[in-house]
């Protein structure tokens, strides 16, 4: 409920700045607030009052469509019938070294915080291999990121620890880069590097399941895509989401 609270509070800061100060201003504004008012009793006829028992954690790819409940996790959740809390933060990565961008949700192992989770929902590397090495002569990132056995790196030794505590950890890897032009199109070859050793892990590691988002993503279908070819839209959401919900409710894949 309180995220909800939040979402709407963003929508009207917005609409605020850009109505304020104009003609009928007030009129707007109070209009504003009463919209705001019934999008939050109507969150709260249909949200369902039990504890969220999994938690979300990444990048862009689960955050994204968060604001209007179409994001993976949620539409995930919503299939399985269980209660998701999405902390995944658009730009995050597993080595932020920036404390002002960590304190933002920018670093993925502080979106963590332990709690009675059944399930933890996690994403992330892509935007360490960007912004460390341009998804180029990247061996080090991947490395610091997963090492090549899938045993050691940032990854393995953060979500080890969460599985033997008795959580169910269900890492979403990466799909296949959209086949027109876009500013990770140059990062395919690392991503697969990545997936394929975080899926080394997660078969060697016992309660941790690796589940490829490729099968809901066509690289060629751009009804599945965001206008900037990177992000799902949110029928590309949806396809993953229906991925990941059997994954959530059977605890295993």
């Amino acid at each position: 409920m309180g995220r909800i609270v939040t979402q709407a509070c963003r929508l009207l800061r917005a609409l605020h700045a850009l109505f304020s100060g104009g003609p009928n201003s007030e009129e707007v504004l109070l209009s504003m607030w009463r919209l705001l008012a019934l999008l939050v009793l109507a969150a709260c006829a249909t949200t369902p009052d039990r504890p969220a028992t999994v938690l979300a954690i990444g990048d862009s790819v689960l955050a994204f469509h968060s604001l209007t409940g179409g994001s993976v996790p949620e539409v995930a959740g919503r299939l399985a019938g269980v209660a998701v809390e999405n902390r995944a933060v658009s730009g995050a990565r597993f080595s932020a070294t920036s404390p002002r961008v960590a304190d933002k949700g920018g670093d993925i192992r502080r979106q963590y915080e332990g709690g009675p989770w059944e399930t933890l929902l996690v994403n992330g590397g892509a935007n360490d291999l960007m912004s460390e090495c341009g998804c180029r002569a990247c061996a080090a990132t991947l490395d610091e990121l997963v090492t090549a056995d899938g045993r050691k790196g940032q990854m393995p030794e953060f979500l080890r620890p969460i599985a033997q505590g008795g959580t169910h950890v269900v890492i979403l890897g990466y799909y296949d880069g959209n086949s027109r032009p876009n500013v990770f199109s140059g990062c395919s070859d690392e991503i697969d590097v990545l997936n394929a050793r975080l899926a080394r892990f997660a078969s060697s590691t016992a309660g941790v399941d690796f589940i490829s988002a490729a099968p809901a993503m066509d690289p060629d279908d751009q009804s599945l895509w965001y206008v900037d070819r990177v992000h799902p839209s949110r029928k590309g959401s949806a396809r993953i989401g229906e991925l990941l919900a059997p994954t959530l409710v059977s605890g295993s894949s």
